[in-house]
């Protein structure tokens, strides 16, 4: 039998047809590792909730208007003449950004508080019905029960009101310390479930931001608080804030100012509308932006999300709306304490309910 000679150019089709198809062998494996991937930090997503759901209605239990009606379910509300339900989809995060500067008070009391103060809280709401993101800042004044680990006679845990800042500066900084300021958070909003946090020191806010290239920003008229700290920080400007710029922005407060707190915050959202808006931008540019984020500022974040849900994460919720009215705050009245030098907040009850039964409930059809 003769031997077939291959030609010289069937022998170039032949190799390219088998680098082709070793380059698509690549293609599907790697493909196919980014979808397994996503898959198991979708489902240890869902399954990362503090608590099993919201106890608005036994709240409302009483003001809850439960005519007869077999297929009432538990966990409604009746509202304003209105039935809602508790929207399940819905997956709810808590951004904390941590103070580690020490007060230089008692050593003891020093070390029991390591952990730094939680002196930026956002729940950021992911809501798959509408697909749209929306952001609750909490007011870091807010009076709470606090759990203050080991601060009683012989160690002992001691329950005690302050304010809400202040529960993640107990539990030594790690995850402890944000699985008590998570629950806390939770339960000011009526135990609502949140699926994950993440902590960031701030002094990633320079690396952070200048990951996305820098925030660009317009002051609102009424911003005069910050021209201290940048002289061309003035009303009706705009600026590009980078490195240090970032964090003396959402960072820095007059302290003897009251209600100082109010004004920073209003400074975050400011800068959160932009980031938010920058990182979009910057992400469409390449999908692995936030996990290459993630991944190289370990050293300032503790979370309990894995790569695995920053990725389901990326992929799922890329294309949601935000805009500049989703960023909401808490109403309520702020009052200066004397003997301990301190500021509280305290919530309008009738306007939280408002708030939560808005960002977290759906209304049920009942035709």
């Amino acid at each position: 039998m003769k031997k077939k000679v291959v030609s010289k150019k069937e022998f170039i089709i032949r190799k390219l047809l088998i680098i082709l198809g070793s380059i698509l062998a690549v293609i599907v494996i790697l493909a196919a590792t980014v979808k397994i991937v996503t898959i198991i930090g979708q489902n240890r997503l869902a399954g990362n909730a503090n608590t099993e759901g919201p106890t608005l209605d036994e709240v409302m239990e009483e003001e809850t208007e439960k005519i007869y009606d077999p297929d009432w379910q538990e966990g409604w509300i009746s509202y304003n003449g209105k039935v809602y339900e508790f929207n399940d989809k819905i997956r709810t995060f808590l951004i904390m950004g941590i103070d580690n500067a020490h007060t230089g008070g008692d050593p003891e009391f020093e070390e029991l508080t390591k952990g730094g103060q939680a002196d930026g809280l956002f729940l950021v709401i992911l809501n798959p019905i509408d697909e749209s993101i929306k952001i609750l800042a909490v007011n870091r004044d807010t009076e709470v029960d606090i759990l203050m680990v080991g601060i009683g006679d012989g160690g002992t845990d001691v329950i005690d009101k302050g304010q809400i800042t202040i529960q993640h500066a107990f539990g030594g900084g790690g995850e402890y310390s944000c699985e008590l300021t998570r629950d806390a958070v939770s339960r000011l909003f009526y135990d609502i479930p949140i699926h994950g946090y993440v902590a960031v020191n701030y002094q990633a806010v320079p690396v952070i931001n200048d990951a996305v290239g820098g925030v660009t920003l317009t002051l609102p008229q009424e911003m005069e608080d910050v021209t201290p700290v940048n002289k061309e920080w003035t009303p009706g400007a705009t600026v590009t804030l980078k490195g240090k710029d970032a964090y003396d922005f959402i960072h820095w407060r007059d302290t003897e100012v009251f209600e100082s707190q109010r004004f920073r915050l209003a400074r975050q959202k400011l800068y959160l509308k932009s980031f938010i808006k920058q990182m979009k931008a910057e992400t469409k540019k390449d999908i692995m932006l936030p996990v290459n984020m993630y991944k190289g500022m370990k050293e300032y974040i503790v979370s309990d999300l894995g790569v695995d849900t920053i990725s389901y994460m990326t992929s799922e919720y890329m294309g949601y709306s935000f805009d500049e009215d989703d960023i909401y705050t808490m109403e309520g009245e702020t009052e200066y304490d004397e003997e301990f030098d301190m500021e509280y907040f305290h919530p309008d009850e009738e306007a939280l309910r408002d708030l939560v039964i808005s960002l977290f409930y759906r209304e049920v059809d009942r035709k």
